[in-house]
């Protein structure tokens, strides 16, 4: 998943939400308005749409999703076209209303469903005029890292019309680039000039390997390459073929997006009263801050601060130095099965996983899913190498396939073979299979320390 298919996930996710409050808000304005226009219908109860709701909505994500209308290009580019295309795609709406009252024989209050329609219609105007700023700050913060001998113009339209830093890499050995990915996030690689076929394949390999995207100007021949089959982009007056691990769907990702945030926020409100008692608890037994927040790595290795209640006494990240000759797990990351560090309230709350409950306001802001790859301290994750890289092409998660697997009992390898599975093999199922199994590994604590 590229960081511009990420942002329009973001952009589609927003896109729904406004169409889910212009339902609820509809209602309101056409209760005031019964009120003041003669002869208008009253609404009957909200009950009685569920049967629209259930029809429209997925409708309307279909329509939204093949007239682009949350696509980078189209929302950044010209205003007429991003009008046209929500109007098309509001269109799309109608019809789906119309055939329930063609064929369906139930009574709608079509005032109502015109207030609504157009009170979204004007909703969704507003919010793609603000979302083209915001996308144009968003993708400012990607980093595009150009391979070869690319002319300043090329450099300038890359830097233009894909909203990316340019980075240019001296480098002229693929197996250095693997240093450069732990050096600091990459979001997408171009590889251009005359390179050999077998340095091409080594790049490519590379960044395929950290679960990079490639883009490679047109023409070369991939035919000559043992390459998955490419996908072709055009910028400016360029095209590009890229390659890339997986290609997801946006309205897939838009949906595991909204599962996730709604469930994060069910799941907040329902363990309100137990996060609070873990917060006085932590507060009277260890003591302040409550909470322990830690810069770790994210989609693509970007920072973010994940939240834990603190389960450590005071300055236990400037002891970890000394206790390194102790660590229990190859690779690259610290796990201590009797950390002297935990406190005893600590170790109760973390084989209870108690500890991870702050997580979900992460999950909330959208730094995490509430399934996938556990993200990893900053300096962990810059030390990872090679095919492990590509766990960060997919946003980190609470729970994941190591965490129901054995966790700490597992070794560094197995650990990243399941992520890579979980990676390669994504599906809503794959995480609804993982979140079942969840609660029946916090239960049986195996591999919690």
């Amino acid at each position: 998943m590229t960081r511009d298919r990420s942002l329009e996930t973001s952009v589609l996710l927003q896109d729904i939400l406004v169409v889910l409050a212009a339902m609820l808000l509809s209602r309101v304005v056409h209760a005031s308005l019964v009120g003041v226009v003669p002869n208008l219908k009253p609404p009957v109860a909200a009950g009685e749409y569920a049967h629209l709701l259930l029809v429209f909505l997925p409708t309307w994500i279909f329509a939204a999703d093949r007239l682009g209308i949350h696509r980078l290009p189209i929302v950044t580019g010209e205003k007429l076209e991003i009008v046209r295309r929500v109007v098309l795609t509001q269109a799309w709406g109608v019809a789906s209303i119309g055939l329930i009252l063609t064929f369906a024989q139930v009574s709608l209050n079509r005032s109502l469903i015109l207030v609504f329609l157009a009170l979204s219609t004007a909703m969704l105007l507003v919010l793609k005029a603000a979302q083209a700023p915001w996308l144009a700050r968003r993708r400012g913060q990607a980093r595009m890292l150009i391979i070869g001998d690319a002319s300043a113009e090329m450099a300038g339209e890359l830097a233009r019309l894909r909203g990316r830093h340019v980075e240019r890499w001296a480098g002229d050995d693929p197996a250095k680039l693997d240093a450069r990915f732990r050096a600091g996030a990459v979001d997408e690689v171009v590889l251009v000039g005359r390179l050999a076929p077998d340095q091409l394949l080594a790049y490519v390999g590379a960044c395929a390997e950290a679960g990079v995207p490639v883009l490679l100007p047109v023409p070369i021949e991939p035919q000559s390459m043992p390459l998955p089959p490419p996908d072709v982009e055009t910028v400016g007056s360029s095209d590009y073929v890229v390659y890339q691990p997986r290609k997801l769907d946006s309205g897939v990702l838009a949906a595991k997006a909204l599962v996730d945030r709604v469930l994060a926020a069910l799941l907040i409100v329902l363990f309100s009263p137990i996060m609070l008692l873990v917060a006085i608890a932590v507060r009277i037994g260890i003591g302040s801050p409550v909470l322990f927040v830690q810069r770790r790595g994210g989609l693509y290795g970007h920072p973010f601060p994940m939240l834990k209640f603190r389960t450590m006494r005071n300055g236990a990240e400037r002891e970890r130095a000394a206790l390194e000759a102790r660590n229990e797990m190859d690779g690259p990351v610290f796990k201590m099965r009797d950390d002297p560090r935990v406190t005893p309230l600590g170790r109760i709350l973390r084989r209870a996983s108690l500890d991870e409950l702050p997580q979900l306001f992460n999950v909330l802001a959208g730094h995490m899913s509430i399934v996938g790859p556990r993200p990893l301290p900053v300096e962990e994750t810059a030390a990872l190498t090679g095919r492990h890289r590509r766990r960060l092409s997919i946003r980190p998660g609470i729970t994941c396939l190591w965490q129901v697997s054995g966790r700490s009992d597992l070794t560094f390898a197995e650990w990243m073979a399941l992520d890579l599975e979980y990676v390669d093999h994504w599906t809503l199922w794959l995480d609804l299979a993982i979140l079942l199994r969840t609660l029946p590994a916090i239960v049986s604590r195996r591999g919690a320390r």
